[in-house]
């Protein structure tokens, strides 16, 4: 016996058989081709309004396509049979039963024209309608161009963020990779907003290089991320404090330059910062040298703070010093963070009389020292049990208009 959705789709397929007894407008050119058009028949009595079946609506269409065992052929005449109808509209809850019940019997080229008329019913595709066709599609193997040409309306910001949040948050990076790639083939603007999280995701996942082979898509495709974009994405890699995390730094930046992106002083910063969490003193070393040959980078105060960042306490003495003269031959002014490293380097290495001359040049110099030079020095000072020295510290701070709390004064 069959189920009531089998009965109702029934009735519904039933309302094709029965010739309106009003007029109805001439079939466009438009209408779908496959659909056969009624033969000739000899003028018929007029039907008795008992026997007239109800016009068909928009929820006897929906019930009709999610009937079991509905071909697309009787779909789509359901979908004619109800747009002849004077007066009657197809909604978006139709189209989306429509075509996702033709997408499942793979009948893409129905499911496109079916989007190229939703203007005519005044509709747009919005994300809860294009999203299934998109999984429906890639499972098939089929291009995401036919669908996107489709679309009866520009493809907008909004709506590829929409779908490219949407697919990342099932973890459907391929299709959302896919939609992206399609649409920069189709003269889309896309930018980086789009396609971020994306490349994080693809990092989070798969590691850097997936990362950057997607990348590597979307400029043979005429987008290439710019500038900030490199930069954003290499301090979140260094972030990870790795000696692995800075390796795959490098080969983004590797695929910035392929790419024609000139690195600038914040990225090579970055870098020297990353080699330095991760105790990579000589690959610092060479990377400020490669800035300092390189015309199109300068190194500023920022460099050198990274690169004596790396510095090992033990070494603070020797290769702390050359550092800051380095930077001073290079005409680069250091700063009070420079300062508060080389005096925490070397207060943790004991060498409290350096601190004290670092202190001294760093007054010379008109550098004033700040909250956390400050709390350097007491750290410094208390290790070494210097009361004398700490409460000239906390007058100081005091003077400066620095607030002293109780745990900073113990």
């Amino acid at each position: 016996m069959a189920g009531p959705t089998q009965n109702t789709s029934s009735r519904c397929f039933e309302l094709l058989r029965f010739r309106p007894t009003t007029p109805t407008a001439s079939p466009s050119r438009s209408d779908l081709p496959w659909i056969p058009q009624p033969s000739r028949r000899r003028r018929q009595p007029p039907i008795p309004a008992s026997s007239v079946p109800p016009s068909l609506s928009n929820a006897s269409v929906l019930r009709a396509v999610s009937g079991v065992g509905a071909t697309p052929r009787q779909i789509l005449a359901v979908y004619s049979a109800a747009a002849r109808q004077p007066g009657f509209r197809h909604d978006l809850a139709t189209y989306k039963a429509l075509t996702s019940a033709l997408s499942l019997h793979r009948s893409f080229r129905a499911v496109e024209l079916l989007l190229a008329r939703m203007p005519r019913d005044g509709l747009r595709p919005g994300p809860a309608l294009v999203l299934p066709l998109l999984h429906a599609y890639f499972s098939a193997g089929r291009s995401l161009d036919a669908l996107l040409r489709a679309c009866p309306f520009p493809l907008s910001e909004r709506l590829l963020s929409s779908l490219v949040n949407s697919l990342l948050q099932t973890n459907d990076l391929e299709i959302a990779g896919s939609l992206l790639l399609s649409a920069a083939e189709l003269g889309f603007p896309v930018m980086a907003r789009h396609y971020s999280s994306l490349v994080r995701a693809h990092c989070d996942r798969d590691g850097v290089r997936s990362a950057v082979e997607f990348l590597d898509l979307l400029v043979t495709r005429g987008c290439v991320p710019d500038v900030f974009f490199y930069g954003s994405f290499i301090r979140d890699i260094c972030r990870r404090r790795s000696g692995e995390s800075v390796d795959a730094a490098f080969e983004v930046l590797a695929q910035m330059k392929r790419s024609g992106r000139e690195p600038d002083v914040v990225i090579w910063n970055t870098l020297v910062h990353g080699c330095a969490t991760a105790g990579q003193l000589d690959r610092a070393e060479k990377l400020v040298a490669e800035m300092e040959s390189n015309s199109c980078s300068t190194t500023d105060a920022g460099t050198y703070n990274a690169l004596i960042s790396a510095i090992p306490d033990r070494q603070m003495i020797k290769d702390g010093i050359l550092a800051i003269r380095g930077m001073v031959e290079k005409g680069v002014s250091p700063d009070v963070v420079t300062f508060s490293l080389l005096i925490g380097g070397l207060g943790r290495a004991g060498r409290v009389w350096e601190c004290n001359a670092m202190l001294g040049m760093m007054l010379r110099l008109g550098i004033s020292p700040d909250i956390t030079c400050y709390k350097i020095l007491l750290g410094v000072y208390r290790r070494k049990k210097m009361k004398n020295d700490v409460s000239s510290i906390l007058d100081a701070m005091k003077n400066d208009g620095f607030s002293v709390d109780e745990e900073t004064k113990e």
